[in-house]
């Protein structure tokens, strides 16, 4: 179950940033934009893992021998590009004077792509898939209403680190994933 919330927590990071950056940028944004705007994020982090996770059902027969490996390779990329982003790249200015829900559609698919790639592991993490992509979404919706409702408070500082500590934690989940498989054989 620990690794499950650290996936979720490694997910949601993202959308805590984006919705950081929002929330600084819009400070006077209504709760009920805020509560939809959440809702949106973690209905598409939920989601997203279960296309990686049923397109991964359908490889199964052929990567069974290598899923640790692919697995390890998936979480360490998906860690080392998060914490990539979090050092190297600069925020994207919106010029919206409001956020659009044309833009937060496309700023929630876009935080939601690297969990289908998760999705393809989690058979490795968990028999039981509801619930994690349950956890994924609830995990999603609170730190994006957090970073909504915060954002002006913390500043983009605070996203950055939330970003940061969820690509250490993917990576640390990939290497136990290899450890353990390694370990047995």
């Amino acid at each position: 179950m620990l690794q499950i919330l650290i996936v979720a927590f490694g997910l949601s990071t993202d959308a805590f940033a984006a919705s950081v950056a929002k929330g600084i940028k819009f400070p006077s944004m209504s709760i009920y934009r805020k509560i939809a705007i959440a809702l949106g994020f973690g209905l598409f982090e939920a989601l997203a893992p279960l296309i990686g996770y049923l397109a991964g059902k359908n490889f199964e027969g052929f990567i069974k021998n290598y899923d640790h490996w692919i697995a390890f390779i998936l979480l360490f990329a998906l860690g080392a590009r998060m914490i990539w982003k979090c050092l190297y790249e600069e925020t994207d200015p919106d010029t919206h004077p409001h956020p659009s829900w044309r833009l937060v559609l496309i700023t929630a698919m876009s935080t939601s792509i690297d969990a289908v790639i998760i999705g393809m592991t989690l058979s490795l993490l968990t028999d039981n898939i509801p619930l994690t992509l349950m956890i994924i979404g609830a995990t999603t919706f609170t730190l994006t209403l957090t970073g909504l409702h915060l954002g002006g408070k913390l500043g983009a500082h605070a996203g950055q680190r939330m970003e940061l500590a969820g690509g250490v934690g993917l990576i640390g989940i990939g290497a136990y994933i290899l450890f353990q498989h390694i370990k047995l054989t």
